[in-house]
């Protein structure tokens, strides 16, 4: 988001006219390109270590990241006032994205992201005590509405849950948060600009998991989620070293259309279109790895969306919701 428009930004303005038919194709390109960044992580997962692939990949976004900066409100823009709140923004994603790829290490993609889209739910119960705004007992109802659908999917109690099952949520909560902080930090910096600031604390969190953990000295018996976390450091092939950095090239590519989708149609008509990434999801999931979701991932899903898509519903009525104009805080794959 360029420099100039934070300020409309802030004050709920449209930011770049409302061409919606033109926004759901850049933001349904987006989504369907970063589909197959979880496939790369997923299909990676068995062989390297999660903090290998976040250093990796962030090291090949970063001049990247850096050129669309320069083009989209200029270097200058780098010199933030308020670093700190980027720095506790950029690790609380940190801490989501290293949580979502190790779900997907242990659980099925479909289930893994229908989980994660609990962030919106999240973010509105997190909005009254963060941002001191009023939720009314109809967005209420559809958060609880949503949870009953994660219920839907975990099964407390049966044979099938799995604790890595919770993890996605756990990144839902840790993304939320940053988005939260990322709505107040918007109104001053580009999207850009944070995602320059985010990309930075990858590389150097990973840098620092890689340095305590990179021997596999913790690796021994661990399975599944611990072993993609723990395992040491491996030296990667051409074929997979292309893959790794690949996740980086789909990192910026993506996150242009996702924020061109925003600036080019209102949030709240753009927005619900992101759950069409479960389509993608299990689309690919099929063709890589032979598998669909379970019909509890289907109905749980289903439920999650729903209520996601009333609550924008709500905000939209209430003229009430912060995210209008403000696309890149409402997706999981914006600020890489």
């Amino acid at each position: 988001m360029a420099k100039g428009s934070s300020a409309a930004v802030a004050a709920g303005v449209p930011v770049a006219g409302n061409d919606t038919a033109r926004a759901v194709t850049y933001l349904c390109a987006g989504l369907f390109i970063f589909s197959f960044q979880d496939i790369i992580v997923k299909l990676l997962s068995s062989t390297f270590p999660v903090h290998e692939l976040v250093m990796i990949r962030g090291l090949i976004a970063a001049p990247l990241i850096f050129l669309y900066v320069h083009f989209d409100s200029g270097f200058q823009t780098l010199s933030v006032k308020r670093p700190w709140a980027h720095l506790l923004r950029s690790f609380c994603m940190f801490l989501s994205y290293i949580t979502f790829y190790l779900a997907l290490a242990a659980i099925p993609l479909t289930t893994a992201v229908a989980l994660f889209f609990t962030a919106p739910l999240i973010i509105t119960a997190l909005s009254i005590p963060m941002l001191g705004e009023h939720v009314g007992w109809r967005r209420w109802l559809g958060v609880l509405f949503g949870f009953c659908g994660v219920l839907v999917i975990l099964r407390p109690g049966s044979d099938g849950l799995q604790w890595a099952t919770l993890l996605p949520v756990l990144a839902a909560a840790g993304y939320g948060f940053s988005q939260l902080l990322g709505r107040r930090l918007g109104a001053k910096d580009s999207a850009s600009v944070m995602s320059f600031y985010t990309n930075i604390t990858f590389v150097y969190c990973g840098a620092a998991m890689a340095l305590v953990l990179g021997d596999g000295a913790y690796a021994e018996g661990a399975e599944g989620a611990m072993s993609f976390l723990l395992r040491a450091w491996v030296v990667p092939n051409g074929l997979e070293m292309a893959m790794i950095a690949t996740t980086g090239v789909i990192a910026t590519f993506g996150f242009i259309l996702l924020t061109q989708a925003y600036r080019v149609g209102e949030a709240n008509k753009v927005a619900p279109f992101e759950y069409s990434v479960m389509l993608w999801a299990s689309l690919l999931s099929f063709i890589f790895f032979g598998t669909l979701p379970d019909t509890y991932t289907l109905i749980g899903a289903g439920m999650i969306a729903a209520s996601g898509i009333y609550i924008l519903y709500r905000e939209r009525t209430n003229k009430q919701s912060e995210l209008k104009g403000r696309g890149p805080y409402q997706t999981r794959y914006a600020m890489k």
